[in-house]
């Protein structure tokens, strides 16, 4: 799906990661493709490899495991740390929210959810498994 949202006056001035952070507050997952086609994440000035102006794209935020880590802290639930594939091709680490973190596993199908990760911070994107297991 294009972005077809309107631009705001700064945003052919803004720098790319600012150009994310306004879609994040607008629950929009947004990354770049270059002159191929081809899916990139994050997003930058120029594409990578073959240095052309980059167009934006939102993702429809489904994609699976590719790796997870568990973080732990004394007296705290673990915390999943995740690199999701995207649909569309291109890789993100995000956080994952689940009722049991421990049960995660490379491959679990995930949707995107946006939330700040701390007070007074803007939304980020993260993600939850798209069905629970039993």
């Amino acid at each position: 799906m294009k972005d077809e949202t309107q631009l705001t006056e700064n945003s052919l001035t803004q720098s790319p990661h600012g150009r994310f952070l306004e879609h994040a507050a607008r629950g929009e997952l947004a990354f770049q493709r270059d002159s191929t086609g081809r899916a990139f994440f994050p997003p930058r000035l120029i594409a990578p490899k073959e240095g052309t102006d980059p167009t934006w794209d939102v993702s429809v935020g489904t994609g699976a495991i590719h790796s997870l880590t568990l973080v732990r802290h004394k007296g705290e639930a673990p915390l999943a740390l995740a690199m999701i594939d995207l649909d569309e091709g291109f890789r993100i680490m995000s956080h994952v929210d689940a009722a049991d973190p421990e049960n995660l596993r490379i491959g679990d199908r995930v949707k995107v959810a946006f939330r700040p990760l701390a007070d007074g911070q803007p939304p980020m994107p993260v993600f939850a498994l798209t069905e629970e297991r039993a």
